[in-house]
């Protein structure tokens, strides 16, 4: 038993209750700061993570030191491929280079596409800057690369032909302009009485006098089918060949047979020379020339004013001065002269030709002018030089088989000082 002193003393209620010491760091909040600084670090951490992750993505992605390229006037459109070199611009006249041709005297031959002539149109000029080492013609997006036609790289043709070459802008930049027009079919492609092999030839000759008498205007031939592109060019120097090889330049040959077609040719030029000039040329089947709205050339198989006395009545004269040429295969081997024209130099004036085919089978087609000696006249008449020059309309490089087939004739092709350039009024409408 224990004694009362043994017993502790019984706790009064106004004791107050020992709390338990705490340090610095918890007064503060340590644990709460601690976790946030934490969560925050990992945040920073991630996000450099990021930055560094997508920064370098882009700089391998934009590697200046890569670049894509095509070829144009491919067949197939291959995709571009990447070279770790750099391309160096070439010059834009070496794009241009004439290659040779392969023609073929077989008249059924397929078209024999020569040689890209300098380009003045600006389209295919930005397309030769903008495509690198590529020509042709394509018309793709992203300054011409990609699988259609235009000037640039990529999957589409080369679209030139001696019947001249495709004008992406439709301005006539650099050449006379160039529709085809299929007289047997309308524009909603359904046949006309031309049709027929035999009795479609007098309305198809009465269709070509209806758009010649109507003044060359171009709504009477709105009714037939043409093509959907035009053609620029510079000369119109067309050796024999197969008539199919109009609608192939026009890209047309499975639309339409090679028969009954026209071309019509236009544009304004601006004269060269204050001499006197005419025009010397035949064509087959048919070739006229109106210069500044006057029949300036009709010749061929088939004529339509002038007939065989070469009677030039918008000029007031009958023309009988001929040229032997080696026209193969045919029989009509001679050009024929027009009447002398008379023009200030830096005159302006809107120049049109209408070129055709009747039966089909062959084709050919050639225009040239011939200068007079001086400006004073000999017994009333203009003494010619006696030689023919080439009309051209552009400086750029003839196509090869130009240059060099003259069908037996001393016909200077270059005709440096008798180039009628193609003036800004090209726009403006021949009427």
């Amino acid at each position: 038993m224990s004694s009362p002193q043994d017993d502790p003393a019984p706790a009064s209620s106004s004791t107050p209750l020992l709390r338990p010491k705490r340090s610095l760091w918890r007064r503060l909040g340590g644990e709460g700061l601690a976790l946030s600084v934490i969560i925050h670090l990992v945040l920073v951490i991630i996000a450099v993570v990021w930055v560094i992750s997508t920064v370098t993505d882009s700089a391998k992605s934009k590697a200046p030191d890569v670049f894509a390229t095509g070829s144009g006037g491919g067949s197939g459109g291959p995709k571009a491929k990447e070279y770790k070199t750099k391309l160096q611009p070439k010059n834009i006249k070496a794009l241009t280079k004439a290659d040779s041709r392969i023609t073929s005297k077989n008249a059924n031959a397929a078209i024999a596409v020569s040689s890209l002539p300098a380009v003045a149109n600006p389209m295919a000029t930005a397309g030769a800057v903008g495509g690198g080492s590529s020509k042709g013609f394509g018309g793709g997006s992203g300054g011409g690369i990609g699988g259609g036609k235009g000037a640039g790289v990529g999957g589409g043709k080369n679209f030139v032909s001696i019947f001249g070459m495709k004008n992406a802008s439709g301005a006539g930049v650099g050449g006379l302009i160039g529709t085809l027009y299929d007289l047997k079919q309308t524009s909603a492609r359904k046949p006309t009485a031309m049709m027929d092999p035999k009795s479609g030839i007098p309305p198809y000759r009465a269709a070509v006098r209806d758009f010649l008498e109507s003044g060359w205007s171009p709504g009477k031939l709105q009714k037939f089918f043409k093509s959907p592109d035009m053609l620029v060019s510079g000369q119109l120097f067309i050796t024999g060949r197969s008539a199919d090889d109009a609608p192939k330049a026009f890209e047309v040959e499975k639309l339409m047979k090679p028969s009954r077609w026209v071309v019509h040719y236009r544009c304004y030029v601006e004269v060269p020379n204050s001499l006197p000039f005419r025009f010397v040329g035949s064509g087959d089947d048919f070739l006229l020339v109106r210069w500044n709205r006057k029949i300036a050339l009709d010749d061929g198989y088939e004529t339509y004013f002038s007939g065989k006395e070469g009677n030039y009545k918008d000029f007031g004269v009958k023309v009988s001065k001929e040229y032997k040429v080696d026209r193969k295969p045919g029989n009509l081997n001679r050009l024929k002269a027009g009447p002398w024209i008379q023009a200030n130099k830096g005159t302006k004036v809107p120049v049109e030709v209408l070129m055709g085919e009747t039966p089909g089978g062959v084709f050919d087609c050639y225009l040239t002018i011939e200068v007079a000696k001086s400006s004073k006249t000999v017994n009333g008449q203009y003494e010619g030089e006696g030689t023919l020059k080439l009309f051209r309309c552009s400086a750029d490089p003839l196509p090869a088989e130009i240059a060099k087939d003259t069908r037996g004739l001393k016909i200077d092709m270059q005709a440096d000082d008798w180039i009628f350039k193609v003036t800004k009024d090209t726009n403006a409408p021949v009427r």
